[in-house]
């Protein structure tokens, strides 16, 4: 889980929607002025190369919105954060990746390093991952109803180890989180779980994906939860 294969030493100027063809803006793709390359690690993360001593690192988790789709890497979140707090954060975003995978990541990191802080920004709620892998939907599981579970299942399992969680979760994945955060509550009974919604103030180059602006409020919520612990 803390190896994604097929992404190992990769380097492109363009992935997933990032391209002329597929972006969701053209006009924009064109107009945006920063250059982006996409250099993936040794164990496939869009991240420098790891250290050698894990055991202090804020561990960033998510999918492409963590990655940095469409964005430089400089701007990322979790780079961001890492510049903000002057703590190597670690940038475990995956294209695609459904909060079931994202569960499993974290339970590993949790299995294998010990970590003292765990930052997630969860996915869209119909992601599933079926035979090993992420799928949009699981189309013998899917509604409403179910993806809620299923999230909560999810969010349930991490918030219970016994580790340092902050939560927050890409825009547009749930319409109304304050709503969501009220199914946390009345289903697991704990009311000290809070997942902090990402509000999109930019675009990035694919016109899905945030930008620096998003990325920076992003990095203000987890500070000031940091602050708080």
């Amino acid at each position: 889980m803390l190896t994604i294969s097929n992404r190992i030493g990769v380097y492109s100027d363009t992935s997933g929607i990032d391209t002329f063809e597929d972006c969701n803006n053209r006009e924009h793709f064109l107009s945006y002025k920063k250059n982006i390359s996409y250099r993936y690690n040794s164990r496939g993360f869009r991240d420098q190369e790891w250290p050698d001593d894990l055991s202090d690192v804020v561990w960033c988790v998510g999918d492409s919105f963590t990655v940095g789709i469409g964005q430089p890497f400089e701007e990322t979140w979790p780079n961001i954060l890492q510049e903000r707090i002057g703590k190597r954060c670690l940038n475990l975003g995956e294209d695609g990746c459904s909060n079931d995978t994202m569960t499993l990541r974290i339970k590993e990191i949790f299995k294998l390093y010990n970590p003292k802080l765990i930052v997630v920004m969860w996915s869209y709620l119909a992601r599933r991952r079926i035979n090993g892998k992420n799928v949009s939907h699981d189309k013998d599981d899917f509604g409403n109803k179910e993806d809620i579970q299923n999230f909560i299942k999810n969010f349930k399992i991490v918030n219970e180890l016994p580790i340092t969680v902050i939560n927050t979760i890409i825009p547009r994945a749930y319409v109304r989180t304050d709503r969501l955060n009220w199914f946390i509550k009345k289903i697991t009974g704990n009311i000290s779980w809070v997942l902090t919604p990402v509000q999109q103030l930019d675009w990035a180059r694919d016109h899905h994906h945030f930008d620096i602006k998003t990325s920076k409020n992003i990095v203000d919520h987890i500070c000031d939860n940091i602050y708080k612990l």
